[in-house]
């Protein structure tokens, strides 16, 4: 079933500036600027505006991702947030995204992707940083 999902409304409140890929010169690319509204679409008429929303709060709240407004990394982001598991913490999952370089990890995907899909490979690599967080997490705790 395909959801309604203003991309416009959703950016907006997340402080994000949609630009028309026309537009994209990499050197240019400045903080909470996307130019994946095709993605931004699908993944708003898959999994809702709300899903949406805080895909893209993952990204541009937390410390030093506001530029990584690539398709690759919104899907991947996006993959992770649809597992119960991960949404099911809350604001902890904004803890461990402000420890977390989007950055990095696409380049870490960039060097390992070997013919898979960028965003697959990211989405890997999230999940174990995210894995090693609630290990640590588990350790200071006892």
């Amino acid at each position: 079933m395909k959801h309604r999902c203003d991309i416009w409304r959703v950016a907006e409140q997340c402080g994000v500036r949609l630009v028309d890929p026309d537009a994209h010169a990499w050197r240019q690319r400045r903080p909470r600027e996307c130019f994946a509204k095709k993605t931004l679409k699908k993944i708003g008429q898959r999994h809702g505006e709300a899903h949406l929303a805080l895909t893209l709060r993952l990204i541009v709240e937390t410390y030093g991702n506001a530029a990584e407004l690539y398709s690759e990394t919104i899907q991947a982001v996006s993959s992770l947030v649809a597992n119960p598991a991960v949404e099911a913490r809350g604001g902890a999952l904004f803890e461990q995204f402000d420890l977390i370089s989007l950055a990095e990890i696409r380049h870490q995907a960039r060097q390992l992707a070997l013919g898979l899909p960028l965003a697959h490979v990211m989405r890997v690599l999230l999940a174990v940083r995210l894995a090693d967080g609630i290990v640590a997490g588990d350790r200071r705790a006892a």
